[in-house]
């Protein structure tokens, strides 16, 4: 099975936007006029979205995808941590070799099903790259989870199993946090996926049958 991944998102908060402020040099009314004028145009754009064919809002998603993201590679999900357990668990070390000695034989390994929503790390390869610099290095990325809104934080990487090859799409972002009294900002890469079945964009299309072709390989 072959995913594409294109963001791991990290909030999962569902923010809906809203109209901009009144401004300092209008009245309520004219503001009040402005919010309502903004709320109709976003019904009305809504509605248009809703009379487009799976296919063209797809095609539209994945352009944007494409134009908005610096760096993309495909890569390979070689386990996963799930419920405290990896998988697929370490191979048993296997006896030295002596007389009367056999290799111990390889365990079968059942993966659970990964449910709805449900937050896990992926151990993330990458394996060729399609746009960007190379820098990505294999890593555990935490993947999975919901936003308010009951979509998915980052597509089709919150489904993926150990085995799965993905595409990530991926941009740099920054987040702060408070470090013993003061605020320090680091960046990150932010990722997101859907599957390779649903590819229908030319330009990502083409590029990915380029970098099948050129030996464009993982960092070394």
């Amino acid at each position: 099975m072959v995913l594409v991944v294109l963001s791991s998102g990290l909030a999962n908060a569902c923010v809906l936007g809203g109209p901009p402020p009144c401004e300092s040099t209008e009245g309520e009314e004219m503001c009040r006029g402005r919010a309502e004028q903004w709320f109709a145009d976003r019904e009305a754009a809504r509605i248009v979205d809703e009379q487009k064919s799976p296919e063209e809002r797809a095609l539209i998603k994945q352009a944007r995808y494409w134009d908005e993201h610096e760096i993309i590679f495909f890569a390979r999900v070689e386990k996963i941590k799930l419920r405290g357990k990896v998988f697929p668990p370490p191979e048993p070390k296997q006896p030295k070799r002596g007389a009367g000695k056999k290799p111990v034989p390889p365990v079968p390994v059942f993966v659970p099903v990964l449910q709805f929503g449900e937050s896990y790390q992926a151990y993330l390869r990458p394996v060729r790259w399609i746009k960007g610099a190379k820098e990505f290095s294999p890593s555990w990325q935490q993947v999975g989870g919901i936003t308010s809104c009951g979509s998915s934080t980052d597509g089709s990487l919150g489904f993926s199993y150990p085995g799965n090859e993905v595409i990530i799409f991926a941009k740099w972002a920054t987040t702060s946090e408070l470090v013993r009294g003061k605020w320090v900002s680091s960046k990150h890469l932010r990722l997101y996926g859907i599957s390779p079945e649903e590819l229908i964009e030319p330009r990502i299309l083409a590029a990915l049958t380029e970098s099948s072709t050129s030996g464009n390989g993982p960092p070394k």
